[in-house]
């Protein structure tokens, strides 16, 4: 009996100091959860063979085509956003339903809030009457209604070929800006 008093008097000492080290002993780095957090974001939705097709006022606007489309959630540091890595290939058309431009990609990324696409990798614009664009990225702003780029860019025309930094459009690839030309070819027959 004295055995088993002596041990209950030492578990008593014992017991707060054992609880004393589990309390304080770990303590969780904020930015390093984050980090891990960040390091190991899966997208909150992962979709295969998708097809989206945006209308308005009942009339077809866009039909967009892509074989991996994978949603992320906000967080601390993204706003939400949609990844195409294997790329999309979008059609545009006008207020008749005709076809008036296309885009094409290796790779896209939707920011839904800002209505902003970036297509990146080998991106191909072809307008209604034939003119080809070619840049390694592209911005096309949903809202506007207009492409962008600050890269090097080519358009064929199928008369002339031009080249420059930077250029500006139209959605339909009817009106188009090249900011800094650069080279002017023409295409004989």
């Amino acid at each position: 009996m004295i055995q088993s008093f002596n041990s209950l008097r030492i578990l008593a000492k014992a017991s707060p100091l054992a609880l004393a080290f589990f309390l304080f002993a770990c303590e969780n780095d904020p930015q390093a959860v984050r980090d891990l957090n960040q390091e190991t974001k899966e997208p909150l939705e992962y979709q295969e063979n998708v097809r989206m097709v945006y209308t308005d006022s009942a009339i077809l606007r866009f039909e967009l085509l892509a074989p991996i489309a994978a949603n992320y959630p906000e967080s601390e540091e993204k706003e939400p956003y949609t990844e195409f890595p294997e790329g999309i290939d979008v059609v545009f058309f006008d207020h008749f339903g005709e076809k008036e431009s296309s885009i094409r990609s290796d790779y896209a990324i939707r920011y839904p809030r800002r209505y902003q696409w970036e297509a990146k990798g080998d991106v191909v614009v072809i307008g209604k009457t034939g003119e080809k664009l070619n840049t390694e990225h592209l911005i096309w702003d949903e809202r506007k209604e207009i492409i962008y780029s600050e890269e090097f860019v080519t358009i064929n025309t199928g008369k002339e070929i031009f080249m420059g930094e930077g250029f500006e459009a139209d959605q339909a690839f009817t009106q188009y800006t090249i900011k800094k030309l650069v080279g002017e070819l023409s295409i004989d027959d």
